[in-house]
């Protein structure tokens, strides 16, 4: 029998409000895209460097010259870094 391998489960930083808010969205995607914490805020996404902050009490990442819902970030760039692996 095979086994369905399931996603492996990105164990935020205790104490950084930031990575716990992003591992939450990420876990919860249920994408297996490799992720690296560089720092605070600062991610290894796949192969793309992003940047996370909290603003009026959601998690939001950089993109050009605005921000991204985590959520919204996740589904838009998660499928096309798996692509890329």
């Amino acid at each position: 029998l095979s086994k369905v391998k399931s996603p492996p489960v990105y164990q935020p930083v205790k104490g950084d409000q930031v990575d716990e808010l992003f591992a939450k969205a990420l876990n919860a995607s249920g994408m297996a895209i490799p992720v690296k914490r560089l720092g605070p805020g600062s991610y290894m996404f796949g192969t793309k460097k992003i940047l996370a902050k909290i603003i009026n009490g959601k998690l939001v990442i950089r993109v050009g010259g605005g921000y991204m819902s985590a959520e919204e970030f996740i589904e838009t760039y998660g499928r096309i870094e798996m692509l890329k692996m």
